[in-house]
C-alpha cells in the first residue's frame, strides 16, 4: 500500500519538476537556475505528497479497523 504512495509521489514530483522548469524558463531564467529551482521543488513535492498520503492512508485505514470492530462487537456504545 505505501509503494503505492511513493510510486505517486514520485510521478508527481517528475511533472512537477518539468512544470517548474518551463515557468522558469518562460520567466527568463537562466537554465541553470531553473534546473535547481525545478529539483529543489521536485524533491520538496515529493516529500510532501508522501508525508500527506500516508498521514490520509493511516487514518483511511484506522477508521476502516475501528468500524470492523465495532461491528464484530456489536453496537454497545
Amino acid at each position: 500500500m505505501f509503494e503505492s504512495i511513493r510510486t505517486t509521489s514520485m510521478i508527481l514530483a517528475v511533472a512537477a519538476f518539468f512544470v517548474m522548469a518551463v515557468v522558469g524558463i518562460l520567466s527568463g531564467l537562466t537554465p541553470a537556475t531553473c534546473c535547481w529551482r525545478a529539483f529543489s521543488g521536485a524533491v520538496l513535492f515529493y516529500i510532501a505528497v508522501t508525508i500527506a498520503g500516508k498521514s490520509v492512508l493511516s487514518i483511511v485505514i484506522g477508521s476502516m479497523i475501528k468500524s470492523k470492530m465495532k461491528k464484530e462487537l456489536g453496537d454497545d456504545q
